[in-house]
C-alpha cells in the first residue's frame, strides 16, 4: 500500500525547524507509529483503540499523512459511537495503515534531503 505524503507540511514543516530537526521529527513520528503499531497487533481493547487512534489523529496530521490522520478519525468516531463490529473489522487495516506510514516516514528521514524526495 502506498503511503501518500503531503508534500507542503514537510516543506512547511522544514521551512519551521530546520532541517536538522526534521530530520530527528520525522524519525520520533516514525517510533511512535511503531509502537502504536504493536498495540494494535496485540489485541487491544476498544478503550484502548480509541486512545490510540485519538493519539495518532492529531499528529498523523501534523506530519501531512493525512489519508493516516483519516482513518484514524473514523476509528476513534467510531468507537465513541460504540461500532465494535466496524472496529473489528477495520482494524487489521487501520493496523497495515499505521505500519506502512510508519515505514515510509522512516525512509524519508534516512535521507539527506527529505523533501527532494517529496517532489
Amino acid at each position: 500500500m502506498a503511503t501518500t505524503i503531503n508534500a507542503e507540511t514537510i516543506k512547511r514543516m522544514a521551512d519551521e525547524v530546520g532541517h536538522d530537526t526534521l530530520l530527528l521529527l520525522l524519525n520520533v513520528f516514525s517510533d511512535e507509529l511503531e509502537q502504536f503499531f504493536q498495540q494494535l497487533s496485540d489485541q487491544p481493547s476498544l478503550s484502548q483503540v480509541r486512545e490510540i487512534s485519538h493519539s495518532i489523529k492529531s499528529s498523523a496530521a501534523s506530519f501531512g499523512a493525512d489519508e493516516l490522520a483519516m482513518m484514524a478519525q473514523e476509528c476513534e468516531f467510531r468507537v465513541k459511537q460504540g461500532q465494535e463490529q466496524w472496529m473489528t473489522d477495520h482494524l487489521p487495516q487501520f493496523r497495515q495503515m499505521v505500519e506502512g506510514v510508519a515505514m515510509e516516514y522512516k525512509r524519508l528521514a534516512s535521507h539527506d534531503n527529505p523533501i527532494n524526495c517529496l517532489s
